[in-house]
């Protein structure tokens, strides 16, 4: 019978420890007695480092035993407050473990990352954030060889993306957001880059939908290439773009969900939702449409909005559902949202 704690396997304490934060594991187990010190220095104990305003100096991460034993990465404080990729390119050759990173950045610290990256060959989940991603970032990011998942995050909306890619990318799932990316080549698309694509998320804000949405209409192929892929338009005001962009692939999407909060504005918006485009989202196995109508509008011309529609719906007679609903919204939004997949 186990009468203390300290006669539980190692393989226990091991797993315990794997769901510490690294900082937080030092902080409850240092010091304890020589069988937790011993745990500790173990070289089966691998680390989850993140990195925050309190702790990024921490003297546990300066010992190069810990730094060969991290396995994750996490930059979560503001960009202005750390170090981290001169942290990284000072311990380059420690980081023999490291699998996944996640860090922002600042334009200017993109193309020492893109030194470090890949030197870190055990890389498979990266994450990084900028107020403006680089062609650089992207061409390098493309060529890790053990890169499984990716991805980009640009903080202000950009256009197109011109790169130049060389070989094809082992990346099997990919996030973009305000991002939209042409290849300078006659030949090969965007897609003809990452064969192994199996999940591609694209979010865009309603100043970079349109780029966006044009690098995706030239993209058609790539429908029939990934098996699950969202495109995401989230916006503080209306727009007509995401259904004018992406009628020709409405046929192919197996869930369809479209949130509105509704101005005085907006009435627009519903008559063409009802009148041009039902011919096109009624080809959509799954669809959730939720409305939200702001309470100065006059109710019973919206009633009828919201009849015409729940008539549409009930004709479909497959998986779809409407929510009406009547109160003050604060921030009028449109978010649209498409999968391939359920």
């Amino acid at each position: 019978m186990v009468t203390c704690i300290e006669d539980l396997p190692i393989e226990i304490w091991l797993l315990i420890f794997s769901y510490f934060e690294a900082h937080d594991l030092f902080r409850a187990f240092t010091n304890l007695n020589n069988y937790f010190h011993q745990l500790l220095t173990s070289n089966h104990l691998w680390y989850n480092i993140q990195f925050k305003k309190k702790n990024y100096s921490n003297i546990y991460c300066s010992s190069n035993i810990i730094l060969n034993r991290i396995i994750s990465l996490q930059w979560i404080a503001k960009p202005q407050y750390g170090y981290l990729p001169q942290f990284l390119h000072k311990n380059i050759s420690n980081f023999i473990r490291l699998q996944s990173l996640k860090i922002e950045i600042y334009p200017r610290q993109i193309s020492l990352i893109c030194k470090i990256l890949p030197e870190l060959h055990s890389l498979k989940n990266l994450s990084i954030k900028s107020d403006k991603i680089q062609a650089l970032l992207i061409e390098t990011v493309f060529i890790l060889p053990s890169l499984y998942l990716c991805e980009l995050i640009s903080s202000s909306a950009m256009s197109n993306i011109e790169c130049i890619l060389n070989g094809q990318s082992n990346i099997e799932i990919l996030y973009l957001t305000n991002i939209s990316i042409v290849i300078q080549s006659t030949t090969n698309s965007f897609f003809d880059y990452l064969p192994n694509l199996r999940k591609c998320d694209i979010c865009g804000s309603v100043k970079t939908f349109k780029s966006l949405s044009f690098w995706i209409s030239n993209e058609i192929l790539m429908f029939e290439r990934i098996p699950k892929l969202k495109l995401k338009c989230n916006s503080n005001r209306i727009t007509f773009v995401f259904f004018e962009q992406f009628q020709f692939i409405m046929s192919i999407i197996k869930c369809f969900s479209l949130h509105i909060y509704v101005d005085i504005q907006d009435e627009i918006l519903l008559e063409r939702l009802i009148n041009d485009w039902w011919i096109f989202i009624e080809q959509i196995e799954k669809i959730n449409i939720s409305i939200r109508i702001s309470k100065r509008i006059n109710q019973e011309k919206f009633t009828i909005y919201e009849n015409m529609l729940l008539s549409k719906i009930n004709q479909l007679k497959k998986d779809s559902q409407i929510q009406w609903i009547q109160r003050e919204c604060p921030i009028y939004q449109f978010i649209a949202e498409i999968n391939t997949e359920e």
